[in-house]
């Protein structure tokens, strides 16, 4: 346990925010333990905090120091799968419940934001660029489905001239722009969330690793390095850090590795340049590439992903090849901080919200979107576990099936179809 993994979050992070808690120590007990201070595990610790409940928050190694303090930063509305795929797979009635869901999870971010005062740097703008026309006529497609069978807001189709303007570069057909998207600062939300959970009453200790589960029907025991802790209920929120507590999640949940560069400042946001309007922007590849400006005029761009926990030698080589495909004109450009992380997919890219047992419940898996879902879902659970089930019940009927080739196999198997959608997007 020690300073942050290092990123131009870290960097950036706000010296109020920059502060090491302290490991467990010893045996105690509480209402609910969480396990993983990201996203969910801290949304979760805020919402049982504010119910009255005793939390306690455990993670490994600090506050905001996985997924939830290194990704892209983009709000994405809704899930990776849209719906008109509900609608088909599932049926209409939950479709519409989805998305009241999902339009739920997007207030429900920027209520934290504003009931907090946290200073993440929230900023409206989200850019589906498309470099073949089939791809935005489907972007198109959908849009109008989804306006006229469901009542969503319609987002705005930009052309390549447009798209041109929009991004600070061409190459590309046209594009849809979400005004409802946009980005933030993770790791400051993140933090400063955490924050507002221990006013409320949450304990949060850093530096403590959860060795086991003992879970009955009577109570959970949750060993770690530092001691025991007795609850309740024990939350699952350590999305791709979690491998051994649980066999389901485990089956379920998949690591994988991402990773994202940062610029100097070249003059992003501003007026003529690269995303002049604040737009975060992502592509429709199937190995996904996003990107987005900093206040300080930086562009971040992520692009790659690895199955295994090795990082690549050097990071920034393995990112600059994306960055210079999308921007050519920064192909050399200097890059002042590159970094990686581990996150967590599912097979079907929808996360897993479920009970694993009657006093064992995971909120995981969220596969690229999690800046919005993961928060969202710390919400769902700690309401099902202080007074409305209803939320949870519903996010168990989202199918997560197992990974085939159980978790021995599960990761080259996977490997090889994700090297397969690789080739297809370089040639199209």
């Amino acid at each position: 346990m020690g300073a942050h993994a290092p990123s131009w979050y870290a960097a950036s992070l706000p010296g109020a925010l920059n502060r090491v808690r302290e490991p467990l120590s010893g045996d105690t007990a509480c209402d609910v333990c969480i396990v993983g201070a990201g996203f969910a595990g801290v949304s979760a610790a805020y919402h049982l905090s504010k119910a009255g409940q005793r939390v306690i928050l455990l993670d490994a190694e600090r506050v905001g120091w996985g997924a939830s303090g290194r990704n892209g930063g983009q709000l994405h509305p809704g899930f990776r799968q849209d719906l008109q795929w509900f609608a088909e797979t599932i049926g209409e009635t939950f479709a519409v419940q989805i998305r009241d869901a999902g339009e739920a999870a997007l207030n429900h971010i920027d209520a934290l934001i504003d009931e907090s005062s946290i200073p993440c740097d929230r900023t409206h703008g989200l850019i589906t660029a498309c470099r073949k026309t089939k791809d935005l006529d489907e972007e198109v497609a959908y849009n109008t489905y989804a306006h006229e069978r469901f009542g969503v807001e319609p987002a705005q189709v930009l052309d390549a001239a447009e798209t041109q303007t929009a991004l600070g570069t061409g190459g590309h057909v046209g594009a849809i722009r979400d005004s409802q998207g946009g980005h933030i600062h993770p790791l400051a939300f993140v933090t400063a969330l955490a924050e507002a959970a221990e006013k409320g009453g949450a304990t949060i200790h850093d530096g403590t690793q959860v060795t086991g589960l003992d879970a009955s029907d009577l109570r959970v025991e949750v060993q770690t390095n530092r001691g025991t802790v007795r609850a309740q209920h024990v939350v699952l929120t350590g999305n791709g850090y979690m491998r051994g507590l649980h066999k389901d999640s485990d089956a379920r949940v998949l690591p994988i590795t991402n990773f994202i560069v940062a610029t100097k400042p070249i003059g992003a946001w501003a007026d003529g340049g690269i995303l002049p309007h604040g737009d975060a922007a992502s592509d429709t590849r199937f190995v996904v590439r996003y990107w987005r400006p900093t206040p300080d005029g930086r562009l971040l761009f992520g692009g790659g992903e690895k199955f295994s926990k090795a990082f690549p030698n050097d990071i920034e080589a393995f990112v600059r090849p994306h960055l210079a495909e999308v921007y050519p004109d920064l192909a050399d450009v200097e890059i002042d901080h590159a970094w990686g992380g581990t996150l967590a997919i599912t097979q079907n890219r929808l996360p897993l919200i479920r009970r694993l047992a009657p006093r064992v419940t995971v909120a995981a898996g969220f596969s690229g979107q999690g800046v919005i879902n993961a928060p969202f879902a710390g919400k769902i659970v700690a309401d099902a576990l202080s007074h409305d089930p209803a939320l949870l019940d519903l996010m168990e009927r989202l199918p997560c099936p197992t990974f085939p080739g159980g978790t021995t196999l599960r990761g080259p198997i996977l490997f090889l179809a994700m090297s397969y959608f690789a080739l297809m997007d370089r040639i199209g």
